[in-house]
């Protein structure tokens, strides 16, 4: 049995990181009040989530250009 690929490893520990920030963004954005506290998480959530789409873009991309290479 082939085990994943460090690929694989990376892609769904970035997609779970992103899906969990965004998921806690969208929560706070939807609370009518914030506290200081949770402005400071809210603000972090939306860093990460920003910081995660690209990532899984650039994971993808990388993907899709090693796969295209290894064709030729």
């Amino acid at each position: 049995m082939k085990s994943p690929s460090a690929f694989k490893y990376a892609f769904v520990a970035v997609l779970s990181l992103t899906l969990v920030s965004g998921g806690t963004a969208l929560h706070l954005s939807g609370q009518p009040t914030l506290t200081d506290s949770q402005d400071r998480i809210f603000d972090s959530a939306i860093a990460m989530w920003t910081m995660g789409t690209t990532t899984l873009f650039g994971l993808l991309s990388s993907r899709m250009t090693t796969e295209d290479s290894d064709s030729l």
